[in-house]
């Protein structure tokens, strides 16, 4: 710029010039597209275009620094599962075609989850759906499974709420039970000294060694996995508070994985 298009004093000049770059440390970036009426455009036209380009070079390695932190945390979690699960469990090779998700719920869920969520001081981690067998009697009861930082939640699905049915903090869960089949079996042992222990949670999960992995990786402890395999009269008991144990048997199937109540009223799992 000459002179003639600056009538101000030089120190005046470097003095606002300073004065603004003080406040853009202090203050976000304003939006540069649409110039503030008190913004003089002769005088901060260099540092207006200068301020453009930073801009786009900012929110470009914004972008570039947030798909690079997701990558890893993919990267990670697929070491976790693969060291939990690979030549331990049939349906494993089926989860290295897709990337680990944070949720597998539909819009309405989501919505739901959201509103869920408002009542916990706890982080999301993870949200499906999943079948719940009752403890006698191994009825099947839909239920939105909720993972966060703290605890795993099951809710009830109702109209347009969830109404919570049981929450388990995270360190009384002691043991997760899974097979070696292709199916989606999990029993949750809960410990003795949880307080409101109702006993161990039996469960059907989709994507199961997702839910698994995710659970392994905010515990931190990959003890907490227990892979079981199917063999003649192989066998798992699950507590009932004020009851006997419960007896799920494990058989190898040739046909599709399934978890029923069988006739002689014992949980079959199919694998």
């Amino acid at each position: 710029m000459s002179k003639e298009e600056l009538p101000f004093k030089p120190t005046f000049i470097v003095n606002t010039r300073r004065q603004i770059v003080r406040n853009f440390t202090l203050h976000p970036l304003p939006n540069l597209q649409v110039l503030p009426s008190g913004w003089h455009k002769k005088m901060f036209l260099k540092a207006t275009n200068k301020l453009k380009k930073i801009h786009v070079i900012w929110k470009n390695k914004r972008i570039q620094i947030s798909q690079d932190l997701k990558r890893k945390k993919q990267l990670e979690l697929q070491i976790l599962a693969e060291y939990l699960f690979k030549d331990k469990k049939c349906n494993y090779e089926c989860y290295l075609r897709g990337l680990f998700s944070n949720e597998r719920l539909d819009s309405i869920e989501k919505y739901m989850k959201m509103s869920f969520m408002r009542t916990l001081n706890e982080k999301y981690i993870y949200g499906v759906k999943v079948i719940k067998f009752d403890r006698k009697g191994y009825k099947q009861r839909t239920r939105l499974l909720i993972l966060t930082n703290k605890s795993l939640c099951l809710n009830k699905i109702l109209k347009n709420k969830l109404k919570p049915k049981e929450k388990i903090p995270l360190n009384f869960i002691k043991k997760l039970e899974v097979t070696s089949g292709m199916d989606n079996f999990l029993l949750i042992k809960i410990s003795s000294q949880y307080p409101h222990n109702k006993g161990d949670i039996i469960l059907e999960v989709p994507y199961l060694i997702e839910f698994v992995t995710k659970f392994i990786n905010i515990s931190k402890n990959c003890k907490l996995l227990n892979i079981n395999g199917f063999g003649i009269n192989q066998k798992l008991f699950h507590d009932i508070k004020g009851s006997k144990s419960g007896v799920i048997e494990l058989k190898k199937s040739n046909s599709l994985p399934s978890v029923t109540k069988g006739k002689n009223k014992n949980l079959i799992v199919c694998g």
